[in-house]
């Protein structure tokens, strides 16, 4: 009994700390708005990613990182 209770308050505590995966509540477009928003951030912040798609999109990384934080201002498409 004591396990289901310890499962449990891990599992609230999670939630509670990583909001973006939602709830029974959670619409899917909520749902996808966040795992844009989170893709978006990621790219933007970790320097590998940015040199990356900086490369393939032939822009240079500091202007990359400030379309991709304008993006995150635009509600997704």
């Amino acid at each position: 009994m004591a396990d289901k209770i310890r499962e449990r308050n891990q599992y609230n505590l999670l939630k509670s700390k990583y909001n973006g995966i939602g709830n029974s509540d959670t619409t899917r477009q909520e749902f996808q708005t966040t795992i844009y928003n989170d893709s978006i951030a990621s790219l933007a912040h970790h320097n590998h990613l940015l040199v990356y798609n900086s490369i393939i999109t032939n822009k240079h990384p500091l202007l990359l990182k400030q379309e991709l934080i304008k993006k995150l201002k635009q509600p997704p498409k």
